[in-house]
């Protein structure tokens, strides 16, 4: 390997350091999402129509992980529904 390239001793430490650094960023924005969903959640069942309207045609269309992980109980049933079925039978 010559000098110019990077060994595997210098790499592995920072691609480790950078999962680490997105893993950090994740939580945040988990905790948004979630505050967005209990906030629509709570305007949807108050009544708001715009609310209604927006938990289908915005929050429907994130992905399934992305909306389980915020809280949304439905979208964590689907989730695990759809891994049991995926899981090959014991």
């Amino acid at each position: 390997m010559t000098a110019s390239h990077a060994t595997t001793a210098e790499t592995v430490p920072a691609l480790l350091a950078t999962i680490q650094e997105y893993r950090a960023l994740q939580q945040p924005l988990i905790d948004a999402l979630r505050r967005i969903h209990d906030d629509m959640e709570t305007c949807r069942s108050g009544g708001d129509e715009w609310a209604s309207e927006w938990m289908v045609q915005v929050w429907g269309d994130l992905p399934l992980a992305v909306r389980a992980a915020a809280g949304d109980q439905d979208a964590a049933q689907e989730l695990a529904d759809q891994t049991r079925h995926a899981s090959p039978a014991a």
